[in-house]
């Protein structure tokens, strides 16, 4: 009997093969539409995630929603025309981002691994949980800035930390972890209902 070979989907970006770490959550957020990589090809999955395109990727996953223009701009430095400009004010329309208290986003900055967790908590509808009586990570001090945000997450398998019980609060989110996070979020692990934009929650 001839066994017929399927064959090997194409690889996505240049840079991201079958059997790289996060291979299967970058391909699946692809296929999403959640991202679409750089013109030349690659997704760059080591390179940092800046707080602009954060805001792209959750307002993509919420089905890029109509946005209405709002009558003054919320930050100084977003103006309408530039990139990911509808996402910027849709999270912030929502609560999902909050800017500076300069009054700035900041959109090309690279986001920090503990502002990403806000972000990803506020997106969820910001779900109640009892502040954290101890460390969540052996970086992550009960009383730290998002300390409940960070919990929420290892709570909910969205992130699992580092091999050394870090989780590097401070240190930029990567893309590849990034697309994990994502990736988690829609498909938990444990059966549990996945964890969607508030507006889409039954």
């Amino acid at each position: 009997m001839e066994l017929e070979v399927q064959p090997e989907a194409p690889q996505r970006f240049s840079d991201v093969a079958p059997g790289d770490m996060f291979y299967d959550e970058i391909s699946w957020l692809a296929e999403r539409g959640i991202t679409t990589g750089y013109p030349d090809g690659t997704f760059r999955p080591t390179a940092s995630v800046n707080r602009d395109a954060m805001a792209a990727y959750l307002y993509r996953m919420a089905g890029s929603p109509a946005v209405t223009a709002p009558r003054s701009q919320p930050f100084s430095d977003v103006t309408p025309g530039m990139e990911h400009y509808d996402a910027i004010i849709w999270a912030y329309q929502n609560g999902i981002v909050k800017g500076w208290p300069d009054g700035t986003f900041r959109p090309t900055t690279p986001i920090t691994r503990d502002a990403m967790a806000a972000f990803v908590h506020r997106y969820a509808g910001s779900p109640q949980l009892p502040a954290p009586g101890a460390a969540v990570f052996a970086d992550v001090p009960a009383g730290s800035q998002f300390a409940a945000e960070i919990a929420w997450m290892k709570q909910e398998g969205i992130t699992t930390g580092w091999p050394d019980g870090t989780y590097r609060p401070l240190s930029t989110t990567q893309r590849d972890a990034m697309a994990a996070f994502l990736f988690r979020m829609e498909n938990p692990q444990d059966g549990s209902p996945r964890i969607a934009f508030r507006s889409q929650q039954g």
